[in-house]
């Protein structure tokens, strides 16, 4: 039995349908906020559980022999997944696999950074055999501006217009992730994931320009992109700053690596595959 843990979010939508697709057994962990949220698979067994609730953890972790962490990035997160690492080990899981960031380490100038470092370092520690994602921005992070995209033609970040970044598609995420809870010889094993190629924000909306048949420009005002964050409820100051680790080249975010063909045996997804797989949500009407 596999447990999934953040099941509901972008990269563990894709961890659920693929380990589906191999008809793999496996348990998907939903916090009680979440119980309202449509699961990937509906053939898939769930169980309620919260990670500040160490009980409900024991519980979702009986039987279990290999887990995907993936908790939300909060200020409580070191504490939550720590929660989890230590239920998992009392509950004899043999493995587990964690979605961690590129860049992560306990020492990073990052806030997101350093939690991911934080927790690793606790998962090394516990004598549970380990494997850590690390991927890079997320293609799939292009569909929070869906909206600004088909309203005004626009999208944000605070990255410097010609910072190269290699964006990785959430589903190459979820191929590695499958394939390290489903195989052998990947225990130990640190991935860095990234696309495969790096691309500066500018080079993005020009290929989303081509894709969709209309001009998409990147906005790279700070001001701006904090209030987009802001009306997202999302914590400002942690994402500023993750870019600003980014831009000064803290995680080597521009690299090109080739973790997933080594790992999945299988190209890794262009932008441009991207755009074009999701094309008409970047159409839609409002």
């Amino acid at each position: 039995m596999i447990l999934i843990t953040g099941a509901t979010g972008t990269n563990g939508k894709e961890v659920v349908k693929q380990l589906s697709d191999r008809s793999v057994r496996i348990r998907v962990m939903i916090r009680p906020s979440e119980k309202k949220t449509r699961l990937p698979d509906t053939g898939v067994e769930s169980v309620i559980a919260d990670f500040d609730d160490v009980n409900s953890l024991e519980i979702a972790l009986a039987g279990v022999e290999k887990a995907f962490l993936l908790a939300p990035s909060t200020v409580a997160q070191v504490t939550r997944e720590t929660n989890f690492i230590r239920a998992a080990k009392r509950a004899q899981v043999r493995h587990i696999v964690k979605f961690s960031i590129l860049g992560a380490d306990p020492a990073s100038p990052s806030r997101l950074m350093r939690r991911h470092g934080q927790t690793e370092k606790v998962l090394e520690d516990s004598g549970i055999a380990f494997t850590m994602l690390r991927p890079s921005y997320f293609m799939q992070n292009l569909l929070w501006y869906v909206n600004d995209i088909r309203s005004q033609g626009v999208f944000y970040s605070s990255l410097p217009a010609t910072c190269k970044h290699g964006h990785v598609d959430a589903r190459d995420n979820g191929a590695v992730a499958s394939s390290a809870l489903t195989e052998g010889g990947h225990e130990g094993k640190i991935y860095r994931i990234t696309g495969p190629d790096a691309l500066s924000y500018q080079e993005v909306a020009d290929i989303l320009s081509r894709t969709i048949g209309k001009n998409v420009r990147y906005d790279s005002s700070p001001e701006h992109y904090a209030s987009f964050l802001q009306a997202a409820g999302l914590n400002v100051e942690e994402v500023l700053e993750l870019d600003r680790c980014v831009a000064s080249g803290a995680g080597q975010g521009s690299s090109v690596l080739k973790t997933v063909l080594e790992v999945t045996k299988r190209s890794s997804i262009r932008f441009a595959q991207f755009a074009s797989d999701y094309v008409e949500a970047f159409q839609g009407d409002l």
